[in-house]
């Protein structure tokens, strides 16, 4: 089952230096140009259940398959990824957190207005998140198939030691997701100043939702730093020493302050852990009128637990980059787990560039074995390392 190519895409569309994780996006024109080589090489595509039925019963899948894999749910698989599937007859798989969910009823703009001639290029707007009127849509035309991407996909404070402070441009979006959850599909908005940003707050140690114990900090630390920063002003953060200024600020308090965290009991993350997967199945199996069996884990964060908890709402589940067992199938409890390659990229100076059709024609073939093919493909990088 290793010689089924999975892999995997985020974000296809418009790269966004604003965007903290914009190497998450590959540009649409190299993506048409891995969609014209896989198909110039006669790949076809399949979806999960096509995979499990092939495991299970030993159905036959159609030549050279691979498994084309979105995370996310970001619209631009909607304005983009869908409307180059749909072109060459191909089709993927979309994870979605039915928390990033756009409102949204009326479908957007994409690709094949522009091909129809009923908008310009530049006219496309790709920011946000997929809506629910998208994602039928896409499951209508038989080109994307929705699949679970657990509810939430957010990070977890999971002790008590403070490593960093809420400042301007900093990375903890996610803090006020877990405060405002109805913002989140949102985030990627240019019009960040309706999300809420608490400047001076405490940021402890933490990890992805799924593989952590949560831990609930004393909010009195929250409220006085907040309340210490709003005191000293809009220039607080010019002063390079702000981080050791407010680290004494919390140590001071919390010395003098009685302060009482806690972690979830084993109970809670257990009834936290099912809301997570089983609600996000239900949620979506509800908007879109059909059968939900596959989850991705977010981040590719989870635990033992999470792992036992997951099988009972999922087939299947995908494999973290972290965790090198690799795909297995398990025919007790008829559940798969599969490994996932991300799509090929080169760092330059920093940056992830992303790699052409050519280039990642030859990385499939050398995930599948060939020593030729790592020949070239290792060729290839080595030019366009410099070029």
């Amino acid at each position: 089952m290793n010689n089924i190519p999975t892999i995997m895409y985020h974000s296809v569309g418009v790269p966004d230096p604003d965007w903290i994780w914009n190497q998450l996006t590959i540009p649409f024109d190299l993506f048409a140009d891995h969609i014209r080589w896989l198909k110039k090489k006669n790949f076809s595509t399949i979806d999960f259940a096509q995979y499990y039925r092939h495991l299970l019963h030993g159905e036959a899948l159609p030549a050279n398959p691979v498994f084309l894999n979105f995370d996310d749910g970001y619209l631009d698989n909607w304005v983009y990824a869908y409307p180059l599937l749909k072109k060459y007859g191909f089709k993927g798989t979309i994870f979605v957190n039915p928390e990033f969910v756009d409102p949204c009823e009326t479908p957007r703009k994409n690709l094949e207005d522009v091909w129809l001639g009923r908008c310009s290029l530049d006219e496309l707007q790709s920011q946000g998140f997929l809506s629910w009127a998208e994602m039928r849509k896409m499951e209508e035309d038989g080109v994307m198939d929705i699949q679970s991407h657990a509810m939430t996909h957010t990070w977890y404070f999971s002790g008590p030691d403070i490593v960093d402070f809420r400042h301007p441009g900093d990375n903890y979006m996610w803090m006020d997701w877990n405060d405002h959850s109805d913002i989140k599909c949102h985030y990627l908005n240019k019009d960040a100043s309706k999300i809420p940003h608490c400047l001076g707050t405490p940021v402890y140690q933490h990890g992805k939702s799924l593989e952590v114990k949560r831990y609930y900090p004393d909010g009195a630390v929250k409220k006085h730093l907040e309340a210490f920063v709003a005191k000293q002003g809009v220039d607080f953060f010019d002063n390079n020493n702000w981080k050791n200024v407010l680290q004494k600020e919390a140590v001071e308090f919390m010395s003098t302050c009685r302060t009482e965290g806690r972690y979830e009991t084993d109970q809670e993350r257990r009834v936290r852990l099912h809301w997570e997967l089983g609600e996000a199945k239900k949620i979506i199996e509800s908007k879109l009128s059909k059968q939900v069996t596959f989850l991705c884990w977010p981040g590719g964060g989870y635990d033992p637990e999470a792992i036992e908890i997951s099988k009972e709402y999922y087939l299947g589940s995908t494999v973290g980059s972290r965790d090198k067992t690799g795909s297995t199938f398990q025919p007790v409890d008829g559940h798969v787990r599969i490994e996932r390659i991300g799509c090929p990229y080169i760092e330059r100076k920093g940056k992830v560039i992303y790699t052409d059709g050519r280039y990642l024609y030859h990385f499939i073939r050398e995930y599948q074995g060939s020593s030729k093919h790592r020949l070239l493909r290792r060729s290839l990088k080595l030019v366009k390392s410099f070029f």
